[in-house]
């Protein structure tokens, strides 16, 4: 799995049905990517929850959040799911509607994200003219200190800004190579990294992977899940 900032509610009905794991767990951010290797009889739902919606959603600060499980049952608030009866269902679409219709109500009682870190998130997106200003600029055009900035992205989002910059950047880099753009150092250029070796460095920090050895692994039997694109609130 690789890191893109966003945060997942886990159902596992196999676990749900026996007697151990973990059945419902909310996973917050990753910082880096992690190999998980699954064995046996797998049945999971998931939900993605967008950068910047896991606190307002599950209640917790974002940052605290960051490369950990938590199980729902210890959150402060209730998302109304029963895993138990949500295993018992046979049907896929009507466990789909449950869970659909427990996040739907959930979200209507929520505030309106942070209007603030929306755009900032909006900014480092990486659309067709990637867009990556530096913190010092961003904030300057928030009328925001990096400071005060820092501590409402950290809150939101669970990376620091700069973090956050880099793997939208990087992510926007394996993106373009998925849609066929071919040239690691003409990437790495379009993308605003200072050269083809920045790029290397940053995508082994995040991947364990130069961008090379990340392309052949998405041609293996088992590549690393989630495509190129950065998701935003």
């Amino acid at each position: 799995m690789l890191p893109d900032g966003c945060a997942d509610l886990l159902f596992d009905l196999e676990a749900a049905r026996g007697s151990g794991g973990a059945p419902a767990d909310l996973i917050g951010p990753m910082s880096v990517a992690q190999v998980f290797e699954l064995r046996g009889s797998i049945d999971l739902l998931g939900v993605r929850l967008r950068p910047g919606a896991i606190a307002a959603f599950g209640g917790i600060p974002a940052d605290q959040l960051l490369d950990t499980a938590v199980p729902l049952s210890d959150l402060p608030v209730s998302l109304g799911i029963n895993i138990d009866q949500l295993a018992d269902i046979a049907d896929s679409a009507a466990q789909l509607r449950l869970v659909i219709n427990a996040c739907r109500k959930r979200i209507a009682a929520l505030n309106q994200p942070d209007p603030t870190i929306g755009h900032a998130l909006a900014r480092w997106a990486g659309a067709e003219r990637p867009d990556f200003p530096v913190i010092s600029v961003l904030t300057r055009d928030l009328g925001l200190s990096e400071r005060a900035f820092e501590r409402r992205f950290l809150t939101s989002v669970g990376l620091t800004p700069i973090r956050y910059r880099r793997l939208a950047r990087l992510r926007t880099v394996l993106r373009l190579h998925a849609d066929g753009v071919r040239g690691w150092a003409a990437i790495a250029t379009t993308t605003g990294f200072s050269d083809q070796a920045h790029l290397v460095r940053d995508c082994r920090a995040f991947t364990g992977l130069t961008p090379t050895e990340w392309a052949a692994s998405q041609a293996d039997r088992a590549g690393f899940l989630q495509d190129g694109h950065v998701t935003t609130l």
